[in-house]
């Protein structure tokens, strides 16, 4: 049929302009006519489609139905109207899903398609969006439902049946307030009026107490959303809830503790923060005065007698700021340097301090025996026990009683005691002895005390190595004793009196004062063991970083040896507090740390260090930085000597 036999008539306009896909089959199934619609939609043309039968564009899944459909139109005689889908293949090997209306008249079909695709497959996404969200709801724990205005329940996802034990047809229909407890239906009323007098997407949170069919009491965590049709449907909310019983019990629980564990730690807080500010007062007077009479007495006698006072309450200053280290000891993170210690000349050191004391009260002490025993332990920390033991001793003995020291070897452990002749301790507050701040009702006596010395003093033994016990009788006294690994006395044991780090000022040769603040006892034996290599350098060590900054303070070294990684505080804050300070501002640092990071290096490098050494350390180079940064000073002191060597000539 050409087509110029259609262009005279109007349904021959249609048929050429239709935007449908219109065409004529022949009963073999071959092209015989197709619209325009078919090259702009489709891209095949009429001479396209005459090479193949129209059976070759259907997709392979739909070619059975469509046979099927396309012999009921050729057999049919009644010209009956067939409406079916097929995925038909454009030209550019896609396909496409199209809705077709065919008849069969006088052995042809006449066909008129239109393309489906983007309805077909927004339906299937939906179908699988809808079957993805069945399987989800299906899964998921929580109760999920819908209600409308009068809080009635629309719809229920299973997870209320596993929440509440009511199945979710029973649950469907109802009042979602009914297994709400009657204390809290008002509340959960008002969270949900005022969730639908919002704005569409408004969201809510609130929690209730609701039942279960088992008798139980829930807690339950509920949020919100409101949905509004813009069809003008009444609106709807979508409630999710969980089950947040054992999760609330908990928090209760951890609230307790923790609130139990902030009282209890402000207080210890607000306990030390007042001892150190009551004992630091006096003390600024002792200090200030001995000094000021140190610069001005001139008598011998007198000046040994402030100096005693003056190097006193210089201890008992830092033994103020050791408080604090009874934390420590809780946490394990004391620090120590274990050295060989001369018992003797430590326990005359300590009896020297605490004689004032104890002749005040009519206290007499003595030694036991003559020893000469050596034990290895941490020099600073055993004279606190030492003193802590000795003052107990008489603070706790009766008027004119006596203190009694005694040592004894014990295989390979030393026994140092320390015995009074006080009333004794009560057998049944033994176990109580050692624990912070428990005095064993002795504050009811008058008698002045914090319960922290012994907590400290065990601590601080156990931490050097040792072991510190007790042995007393109700009215005959108690007897304290520390235990401590023995060493073996060489010649080079240092004695327990302290270097003197002061320069004289006649002294012609130049010495240097070196501080190395570092938390590693290995190394600090390295670069003690280096420094023996130069005999004008006095080496301060300290391994704390609050320790090293106050050792700066009282000795303006001329070089600081610094780790970054200390126990206390990290070596970057340590390098703040000095240069932060106008008395160590000026004093060189250099970096020791195994910490060969590069940003941990520039971080140093551009906070003003002077070197920076990564561990294993070089020691010749460890060598040349100390001497190039002691010569300065050590030049400028030999200078100073001669200066004043010659006015006095």
């Amino acid at each position: 049929m050409p087509r110029k036999s259609f262009d005279a008539s109007v349904l021959g306009e249609f048929f050429w302009n239709s935007t449908d896909l219109l065409s004529i089959l022949g009963s073999d199934g071959t092209w015989k006519i197709v619209n325009a619609a078919w090259p702009e939609h489709m891209g095949w043309s009429l001479e396209d489609l005459q090479s193949s039968p129209f059976i070759d564009l259907v997709h392979p899944d739909d070619v059975a139905a469509t046979v099927r459909e396309f012999d009921r139109m050729v057999a049919a005689p009644d010209a009956t109207l067939i409406e079916f889908r097929n995925r038909q293949r454009h030209r550019d090997g896609t396909y496409r899903w199209i809705e077709w209306s065919c008849q069969g008249r006088n052995g042809m079909v006449f066909s008129a398609g239109r393309d489906v695709t983007s309805q077909v497959e927004g339906q299937m996404e939906l179908a699988g969006s809808l079957e993805t969200t069945r399987a989800i709801l299906d899964a998921v724990v929580d109760s999920i439902i819908t209600i409308d205005e009068q809080f009635r329940v629309l719809d229920v996802s299973p997870g209320t049946d596993r929440i509440y034990g009511v199945s979710h047809d029973e649950r469907r229909g109802t009042n979602s307030l009914n297994i709400v407890l009657p204390d809290d239906r008002d509340h959960v009323a008002t969270e949900l009026r005022r969730l639908f007098r919002g704005e569409d997407g408004s969201i809510t949170s609130y929690r209730f107490r609701a039942h279960n069919v088992d008798g139980t009491t829930l807690t339950i965590e509920t949020r919100g959303r409101l949905i509004r049709d813009e069809a003008g449907h009444e609106p709807r909310a979508v409630l999710v809830s969980r089950d947040v019983t054992e999760a609330v019990a908990a928090e209760a629980v951890l609230k307790e503790a923790k609130e139990a564990a902030e009282r209890a730690n402000a207080a210890k807080s607000e306990f030390m923060s007042r001892m150190s500010h009551e004992l630091r007062t006096p003390l600024n007077s002792v200090l200030g005065f001995a000094q000021i009479l140190e610069m001005e007495l001139t008598s011998p006698d007198a000046l040994e007698m402030v100096g005693f006072i003056h190097n006193s309450g210089a201890y008992l200053l830092e033994l103020i700021n050791e408080v604090l280290d009874i934390s420590r000891i809780e946490a394990g993170h004391i620090s120590v340097l274990i050295e060989p210690i001369a018992l003797k000349d430590l326990e005359s050191e300590c009896i020297e301090l605490v004689t004032p004391q104890a002749s005040e009260r009519g206290i007499t002490i003595s030694s036991k025996s003559n020893y000469d025993y050596h034990v290895l332990g941490d020099q600073q920390r055993l004279k606190q026990v030492l003193l802590n033991l000795l003052s107990n001793a008489i603070k706790y003995n009766r008027t004119h009683g006596t203190v009694t020291l005694s040592c004894e070897s014990k295989s390979d452990k030393v026994r140092f005691s320390v015995s009074d002749t006080g009333p004794g301790i009560s057998p049944d507050l033994l176990s109580r002895l050692f624990t912070p701040f428990d005095r064993l009702d002795a504050e009811m006596t008058g008698i002045e005390g914090t319960g922290l010395g012994l907590a400290l003093s065990k601590g601080l033994i156990e931490a050097i190595g040792g072991a510190l016990g007790v042995e007393s009788k109700v009215g005959k006294g108690s007897t304290f004793w520390i235990e401590l690994p023995a060493a073996e006395c060489l010649a080079s044991c240092p004695t327990a009196s302290q270097p003197n780090l002061a320069l004289s000022a006649s002294c012609h040769a130049a010495t240097s004062n070196v501080l190395y603040i570092e938390d590693d006892l290995a190394n600090v034996q390295l670069v003690e063991r280096l420094l023996l290599q130069r005999p004008n350098i006095n080496l301060i060590t300290s391994l704390l970083g609050g320790l090293g900054v106050e050792l700066a303070l009282q000795y303006r070294p001329d070089l600081i040896l610094l780790d970054v990684h200390l126990t206390d505080i990290h070596g970057f804050e340590v390098l703040e507090r000095l240069q932060g300070d106008s008395r160590t501002v000026d004093i060189p640092v250099v970096v020791l740390s195994a910490d060969a990071t590069t940003w941990q290096r520039r971080r140093f490098r551009n906070a003003g260090v002077y070197n920076y050494l990564s561990k294993p350390l070089d020691l010749h180079m460890l060598l040349d930085v100390i001497d190039q940064h002691v010569g300065a000073g050590a030049a400028s002191l030999v200078i100073a000597n001669a200066r004043e060597h010659v006015t006095a000539t």
